[in-house]
C-alpha cells in the first residue's frame, strides 16, 4: 500500500499542481492578451463544455477496450504538443481552437485516473481523502508560488508553464498502477439501461450540476474580480491557497466523518456553506479578512462535496461502470454545470458588474439546499 499511495499521490500532486497554474491565473492570462469579459467567458467556458460529453466517451472507450492505463498515457502524451499551440499568441478563434483541440484530451484524463485510484484502492476506499490531499499540496505550492512569480514576470509566459507541467504529468502518469481487465457482465449491462430512469442518479447528478454552476463565477472570475478591486496577485495567490489549504484539513477528517454522517447529510451542508460563501464575496469583496473567511469554507464547498460525490459515484455505478460514473460526474458537474455557470457568470459580469456573479452564485447554492432537502425526504443515503 505504501508504494501505491506513494504512486497515486504523486499523480495528484502534479495534476493539481497544473490546476494550480490554470485556474487562477489563466483568465488573467487571457485578460493580459487583450480579450473581453464575454470572450473570456467563453473561452473558460470551452473546456468545461467538452466535459459534459467528452470524458463519457473517453471512459466508455476505456470499459470498452478493458485498458484504462494504457488510454490514459495517450491522452497525457499528445497534450503537451496541442497546448504548445497557445504559445504563437493567436486570435480570439485560433486560442479558442487550441482550447478544444486540447481539451477533447486532456477532459478525459481525470475521470480515468480517478476510476484508476478506486480501483486500486479496492476496500482500501477509506483513505483516498489522504491521497487526495496531495493534490491540493500540489495546488497551494503553485499558487503561491505563481501569485509571487507573476508580480514580476509577464503573465504571458503561463502558456509556457503550463505546457512544462503537462510533460510531468505525463511522467507521473507513467508511474500509475496498471489496471485490470474487467470482463462485462450481463446484469451491468441491463443495470445501465437504468441511468435515465433511476431518480437517485439523477437527483446524484442534478446535485453535481448545481454545486458548480454556483461556482462558475468563483472558477473564472474571481482572480479577475479581485485585481480590479485592488488586491496583488500575491494577494490573489494566497487567497487560493487559503482555500487549499482547509480543504487538506477536511480531506483529513472525511474517514472519521463518515462513521458520523451521511453522504446526504455532507451534500446538505456543502449547498448551505456554499450560499454562506458566496454570499460574503458579494457583500465584503472590499475586505481581506471577510475574503479569509470565504475562502476558508472552500474546504466544504469543494473538499467535502467531491469527496461525497467520488463516494456517492462509486456506491451507484459499479464493476465495468465505474469510469463512466466518474466521467459522469465529470460530465454533468464540471462539464454542464460549470461551462453554463461560466457563460453566464459573463453575461452578469457584463450586464451587473463583477460582484453581482457571486450573487447569483449564493442564490443558485440555496437550490442545492432545496434540493438535498427534497432528496433527504425521498430516499434513504
Amino acid at each position: 500500500m505504501t508504494s501505491l499511495f506513494g504512486r497515486l499521490s504523486n499523480f495528484y500532486f502534479w495534476y493539481f499542481a497544473f490546476v494550480g497554474a490554470f485556474a487562477p491565473f489563466f483568465s488573467l492570462y487571457l485578460q493580459r492578451r487583450g480579450f473581453s469579459p464575454i470572450e473570456i467567458a467563453v473561452l473558460l467556458g470551452i473546456s468545461p463544455t467538452l466535459r459534459i460529453v467528452v470524458p463519457f466517451f473517453w471512459a466508455w472507450l476505456a470499459d470498452h477496450w478493458g485498458y484504462k492505463y494504457k488510454l490514459l498515457r495517450i491522452l497525457a502524451l499528445i497534450s503537451p504538443v496541442l497546448f504548445a499551440l497557445m504559445i504563437a499568441k493567436g486570435s480570439f478563434l485560433s486560442v479558442a481552437g487550441v482550447l478544444i483541440l486540447w481539451g477533447l484530451l486532456w477532459s478525459g484524463i481525470l475521470p480515468i485516473a480517478e476510476a484508476l485510484c478506486v480501483e486500486a484502492l479496492g476496500e482500501e476506499m477509506s483513505v483516498y481523502g489522504k491521497v487526495r490531499v496531495w493534490g491540493s499540496v500540489g495546488f497551494i505550492l503553485m499558487v503561491v508560488g505563481g501569485g509571487y512569480l507573476f508580480e514580476w514576470l509577464d503573465v504571458l509566459y503561463l502558456d509556457w508553464i503550463i505546457c512544462a507541467m503537462l510533460i510531468i504529468i505525463l511522467g507521473a502518469i507513467l508511474m500509475l498502477p496498471k489496471d485490470t481487465n474487467i470482463t462485462l457482465q450481463t446484469n451491468q449491462v441491463s443495470q445501465s439501461l437504468k441511468w435515465l430512469t433511476d431518480r437517485r442518479i439523477i437527483a446524484l447528478l442534478s446535485c453535481f450540476f448545481i454545486m458548480q454552476f454556483a461556482h462558475g463565477a468563483y472558477n473564472a472570475f474571481f482572480s479577475i474580480f479581485l485585481v480590479e478591486q485592488g488586491h496583488s496577485k500575491s494577494t490573489v495567490g494566497w487567497l487560493w491557497a487559503i482555500a487549499v489549504i482547509a480543504e487538506i484539513f477536511i480531506f483529513l477528517l472525511m474517514p472519521r466523518l463518515f462513521k458520523k454522517f451521511s453522504i446526504n447529510d455532507f451534500f446538505l451542508f456543502c449547498f448551505f456553506v456554499a450560499a454562506l460563501r458566496f454570499f460574503l464575496v458579494y457583500v465584503g469583496y472590499e475586505s481581506l479578512w471577510i475574503l479569509v473567511v470565504a475562502q476558508i469554507m472552500h474546504a466544504i464547498t469543494f473538499g467535502m462535496f467531491h469527496v461525497a460525490g467520488i463516494a456517492a459515484t462509486n456506491k451507484l455505478f459499479i464493476g465495468e461502470y465505474r469510469s463512466r460514473g466518474q466521467a459522469l460526474y465529470s460530465s454533468v458537474g464540471f462539464g454542464a454545470g460549470g461551462a453554463s455557470g461560466t457563460l453566464v457568470s459573463g453575461l452578469v459580469w457584463e450586464s451587473f458588474g463583477g460582484a453581482a456573479t457571486f450573487g447569483m452564485s449564493a442564490v443558485t447554492s440555496l437550490l442545492g439546499v432545496v434540493l438535498m432537502l427534497w432528496v433527504r425526504r425521498h430516499f434513504k443515503d
